[in-house]
């Protein structure tokens, strides 16, 4: 929620109100524990209640070790988080996707690979648990294979970054304001306390996710900080941009036509894309359509191999794929098939980085290189 370096944010849930709000916690290797008491708040319309605790001053690059309500004893398990580093001094390296749980066993699949990859972070960008501002057991099952299966090979966990997607609001597809994702909502607090936010890593990388018309419109206020943002974040040597619905997608736009005919396709592409063109992005992510994809180098609407900007997805964590365009009918996919997969991003010091696909096997099938790490921007 806050500066990546020196926070982290515990959340849980909790079935039992009276239940303890302390977190112990320690440097990997020190005796004396801290401890933090923090808030209470309820999820969504149900009985469940949850937990959320900040712990701040940490060192950067660090692991710490936590349990919640009392230390880490002979009888009593914890677990383990790293800080992010404040400097690009070492590899960094994170995973992301969207559309993510269908099947229990498909989903531990998919959050077991993501946690092998050891990321230091998750960027996870909508249609999470598949709940449609309903389902509870939905989240509570999505809830549980993350901390269960998305943890690295020596057991720590791997930290979200959450984005909002349809089926986070009722209904599945068009929620119009946040009461209508009164889960997403409830269980996840953004930096500025809305679906769209920016997330800084000191002055190597700045995230910027975006709701796109699920309970925010794309248009006004939104596309207005989305420019505003990009301007102040100029300087930084990564800037990536995620959200759900894509605007250059996979699957057959209304009535079977183009994907790019899709009235949100075309809203993006009128009111984002000119301000990431104008400031420079390092790639775009995008999700929703249940396929791999890689477009061109885009820029102004068409093919710029020397400026343009990658967008990639299509939001294929752990659901059914779907069919993707016929070769040569799509002018803006590299590639394209229909396959399960999560994108890792691996930045580092000397301003390049290495972004490849890896499927729910754990095999890579795709990559690309940034050579530089932000796109030329427009004057």
């Amino acid at each position: 929620n806050s500066d990546p370096s020196t926070a982290m944010a515990v959340n849980w849930v909790d079935l039992h109100t009276d239940s303890s709000l302390e977190v112990h916690y320690r440097r990997v290797g020190e005796q004396a524990w801290a401890k933090a008491t923090g808030t209470k708040f309820s999820i969504a319309d149900t009985t469940m209640q949850g937990r959320r605790v900040e712990l701040k001053n940490l060192l950067p690059d660090t692991n710490y070790e936590f349990n919640i309500g009392k230390p880490i004893g002979k009888t009593t398990e914890g677990w383990r988080f790293r800080t992010m580093p404040r400097d690009l001094n070492r590899p960094v390296r994170f995973v992301t996707g969207g559309d993510m749980f269908s099947t229990r066993q498909k989903l531990d699949k998919a959050n077991g690979n993501a946690g092998a990859l050891d990321p230091d972070f998750a960027m996870l960008v909508g249609d999470l648990a598949y709940a449609n501002g309903v389902s509870s057991n939905r989240w509570v099952e999505w809830l549980k294979s993350w901390t269960e299966r998305s943890v690295n090979p020596d057991g720590r966990l791997i930290p979200m970054v959450v984005g909002i997607g349809n089926h986070e609001v009722k209904g599945g597809y068009n929620g119009k304001i946040p009461e209508d994702a009164p889960f997403f909502y409830s269980l996840f607090r953004s930096p500025e306390s809305r679906s769209y936010y920016a997330l800084d890593f000191g002055d190597y990388l700045s995230i910027l996710m975006l709701d796109s018309a699920h309970t925010q419109p794309i248009t006004g206020p939104q596309a207005e900080w989305l420019n505003a943002a990009l301007a102040e974040r100029k300087n930084k040597q990564f800037v990536f941009v995620a959200y759900h619905y894509p605007a250059y997608g996979t699957t057959k736009g209304p009535k079977g036509g183009s994907p790019l005919d899709a009235p949100r396709s075309i809203e993006i592409r009128q009111h984002w894309m000119p301000a990431w063109e104008k400031y420079g992005v390092s790639a775009v992510f995008e999700n929703d359509h249940h396929n791999y994809k890689r477009t061109y180098r885009l820029r102004g609407h068409k093919r710029d191999d020397a400026n343009g900007i990658l967008y990639l997805g299509d939001g294929a964590w752990g659901v059914a794929t779907r069919t993707v365009p016929a070769p040569g009918t799509a002018w803006w996919l590299e590639k394209a098939e229909g396959r399960n997969h999560i994108w890792e991003v691996n930045m580092r010091a000397n301003g390049t980085a290495t972004i490849r696909a890896v499927d729910i096997d754990g095999k890579q099938f795709d990559k690309v290189e940034l050579a530089t790490p932000r796109t030329k921007p427009v004057d």
